[in-house]
């Protein structure tokens, strides 16, 4: 309405200026030397003008996000429970509210308030794990206003856990890949074998025939990427193949051991293909898996010419290191070399022990006591952040630290939104990544396991 009165206001004054020259006789001649002014016939001007019917505003509303930020996806009744208080002025408590009936359930303090000198800025958090009750919530408390609804629920781990699992399953079923498809579906086996391998005790065997659910899900995996390599020659994902090939044959064999025999066959038989190509070609072939391809045939074969490749002075796992292109699939090939039962270089194992030590302090310590920090959308941000997941759950299976256990719980409740822009991770990149989907089922398997 304010828009409106100003351009009436302006239409009017353009008007009333017009008639006014009009009448002053803007087309009169200027006379010299004492001769008489001529009056010159005012032409009457047809003046035309619209008032708009909305104001125009050319300007974009900044996009606003809660200040109190929680898990969308809710809380274990019997797991840990934080929220976080992002602002330039934070109060002293906060209360639980039944979002049913509105009323105040639970009060609780802000504790540890940090202060951001860039965003000039406030941050904090508060615990209400003691509160068990299910039902739906909200966080409420002064000066920042509310969070988003949330519910707490019994077995909710458990619940995501086996949503996880189904979804897995529907992924290794499909008939029509894309390459780049097929390339995550092998790292999906790699990645979700390695989570039964380290924490069998969470996944169970629902139809009593003694084989673990997730095996016979990755065996139907395994015979769909099996049937959709159209030819035997080596393309660029053969040692992803290789890999994927024979670890789950080594992790099979004591279910159906001619089916892995034949598993492990085809791998072998993949290996010795793709080492008759030049060293150029190789790089082509998913070079960057090679050695989890050797340390994984090596496990299940116990054949030295695949230790050689992992161990050796010039292209093994050290010197990769030392070359600075140690990356994903090679922390993983250090975990497999360093798990096999076969005869493995003891003074290497220590060294692979402490890179896979070392990187996990890296994740650690670019992790902040709290998720604030700009919420990165890119694929490449994502994946590195699940794949950090994934190396940081496989350390605490070893050592078991405490710290390392709250961080992955901590990027945990960041994927379901608990971040600057209540973004949840979890719906909308997750679910139709294979890889990713497999990252964060380790990291479910950890937190059933230590939580």
């Amino acid at each position: 309405m304010e828009q409106r009165r100003g351009n009436t206001g302006i239409a009017s004054y353009l008007l009333s200026a017009c008639l006014m020259l009009g009448l002053c006789g803007c087309g009169t001649a200027a006379a010299g030397n004492g001769a008489q002014m001529q009056p010159v016939q005012a032409v009457p001007e047809e003046i035309s003008y619209q008032l708009l019917e909305q104001a125009q505003l050319d300007y974009q509303v900044p996009e606003q996000y809660p200040g109190v930020w929680v898990s969308l996806g809710g809380y274990d009744s019997k797991g840990s429970k934080a929220v976080y208080f992002y602002g330039r002025s934070l109060p002293d408590s906060f209360r639980l509210m039944d979002a049913a009936t509105g009323q105040c359930v639970y009060t609780g303090r802000l504790e540890e308030k940090r202060y951001n000198a860039e965003t000039q800025e406030y941050i904090s958090y508060g615990e209400f794990t003691d509160f068990t009750d299910v039902g739906e919530y909200y966080i409420e408390c002064d000066i920042i206003g509310r969070s988003y609804g949330f519910v707490i629920q019994e077995g909710l781990l458990q619940e995501q856990f086996a949503r996880t699992l189904t979804e897995i399953r529907s992924q290794g079923l499909q008939t029509e890949y894309e390459p780049q498809e097929i390339r995550e579906l092998l790292q999906q086996v790699v990645l979700v074998l390695l989570s039964y391998e380290l924490y069998p005790e969470v996944y169970e065997d629902g139809d009593g025939n003694q084989i673990p659910d997730i095996l016979e899900y990755m065996t139907e995996t395994v015979s769909s990427l099996v049937q959709l390599q159209q030819s035997p020659e080596p393309d660029e994902l053969t040692y992803e193949r290789i890999a994927a090939l024979a670890k789950y044959s080594y992790l099979y064999q004591k279910y159906d051991n001619p089916h892995a025999t034949e598993m492990i066959q085809l791998a072998a038989g993949l290996w010795q293909q793709a080492e008759k190509a030049g060293e150029e070609q190789r790089a082509q072939l998913g070079g960057e898996a090679r050695l989890l391809a050797a340390a994984e045939l090596y496990r299940a074969t116990g054949q030295r010419k695949y230790a050689a490749e992992v161990e050796a002075a010039e292209g093994g796992l050290l010197w990769k290191k030392e070359q600075g292109t140690f990356g994903q699939y090679d922390y993983l090939a250090a975990v497999t070399y360093i798990s096999t039962k076969q005869k493995v270089n003891v003074d290497l194992c220590s060294s692979l022990i402490r890179v896979v030590m070392n990187r996990a302090e890296e994740v650690a310590a670019g992790i902040p006591r709290m998720s604030v920090r700009e919420v990165d959308l890119s694929r490449e941000a994502v994946d590195s952040m699940l794949w950090d997941m994934a190396v940081l759950s496989v350390v605490e299976y070893v050592i078991t630290n405490y710290e390392y256990g709250s961080l992955i719980e901590s990027q945990y409740y960041f994927l379901w939104g608990r971040n600057e822009k209540s973004h949840c991770f979890r719906e909308e990149e997750i679910s139709g990544q294979p890889a990713w989907l497999a990252c964060y089922l380790l990291m479910l398997s950890e937190m059933r396991t230590n939580g």
